[in-house]
């Protein structure tokens, strides 16, 4: 687990975030990519959400792209799960 200052964390897009070198895909949500017609949106909010206070990742492991996959959190609440509340999931 790390908390980490907000001036460290990117959003890539909707759903993967930057810290320093290490890519960090948000766990629990798809959202669509950045061709398609919410992708930008999903990574606007998503940076939104960052900026918001304390970050804390909780590693789960990697994915098949040797990205991490983690719960993020802001302030305590789970980045992926607002996400998905707000409809940025995809469908499917």
């Amino acid at each position: 687990m790390r908390v980490l200052s907000t001036l460290q964390v990117r959003a890539v897009d909707g759903d993967t975030i930057r810290v320093g070198g290490e890519r960090i895909r948000l766990r629990g949500i798809d959202t669509p990519e950045m061709h398609e017609p919410a992708g930008p949106a999903a990574k606007q909010r998503l940076e939104e959400l960052l900026r918001r206070g304390s970050i804390r990742i909780v590693p789960h492991g990697r994915d098949v792209y040797h990205r991490l996959i983690a719960d993020v959190f802001v302030n305590g609440e789970n980045v992926a799960e607002v996400l998905q509340r707000e409809g940025f999931s995809k469908a499917g």
